[in-house]
């Protein structure tokens, strides 16, 4: 099988498993963010072309992508794999929804319009970043930024949430799961709706499964 062969059936196996994802629930962040720098951080366009035969197979289809940098090391981007890695939380969003960190907003994007979805906070740390994504992007009146730590930070007395969503990190091994991951959840959970009151309460971090396992991202 020639490599052109090989690429032409890799894009079509990725793009099977893209549409039984629901990865068409995702806006297209090209078309909504403008490249912008502020510090150490800087938001940019980028561009996977039908040649590049790697990207194919990690699953990342040609197109036009935007990607936020911190001090030139890619924080989040909006590649079918973050777009797949992050599905069964959009998917299971509902409620009052605590998502810990902006990225670039692709998941609010794609949550806030839910019926099932009351409200949405979100914690970032870094207001470079709620500069630069949230000014550009047309987020309803369900959502709340709060530029804090949210390894610190904690809701006012008498609040809960029926989703918390932690997806802060850069990079996923046992360390970032045993170590970030595990306390984060832990110190969350005491925010959540009991099960008595919502059984189908949602508490997970980006990728653990795969950070706890050692399992490749795709």
């Amino acid at each position: 099988m020639t490599e052109r062969s090989t690429t032409e059936l890799l894009s079509a196996m990725w793009q099977s498993l893209n549409k039984q994802d629901n990865i068409e629930m995702y806006s297209k962040m090209a078309d909504l963010l403008e490249d912008r720098e502020i510090g150490d951080w800087k938001l940019e366009k980028f561009v996977i072309d039908n040649d590049n035969f790697m990207a194919k197979i990690q699953g990342i289809m040609p197109g036009t992508y935007v990607r936020l940098l911190y001090k030139g090391e890619c924080v989040m981007s909006d590649t079918d794999m973050e777009k797949r890695t992050n599905m069964d939380f959009c998917l299971n969003a509902h409620g009052d929804v605590l998502i810990g960190g902006l990225g670039i907003g692709m998941i609010i994007l794609a949550i806030q319009d839910k019926p099932e979805v009351n409200s949405i906070t979100v914690v970032e740390k870094n207001q470079e970043v709620i500069d630069m994504i949230a000014t550009q992007l047309n987020f309803n009146e369900n959502v709340n930024i709060v530029c804090a730590d949210v390894f610190e930070w904690k809701p006012e007395r008498g609040i809960k949430y029926d989703v918390s969503y932690m997806d802060i990190w850069n990079y996923i091994n046992k360390g970032v799961y045993e170590k970030e991951m595990k306390p984060l959840k832990r110190k969350y959970s005491r925010f959540l709706r009991n099960k008595k009151e919502n059984p189908n309460r949602y508490n997970k971090c980006w990728a653990e499964d795969q950070a706890r396992t050692g399992r490749r991202l795709v």
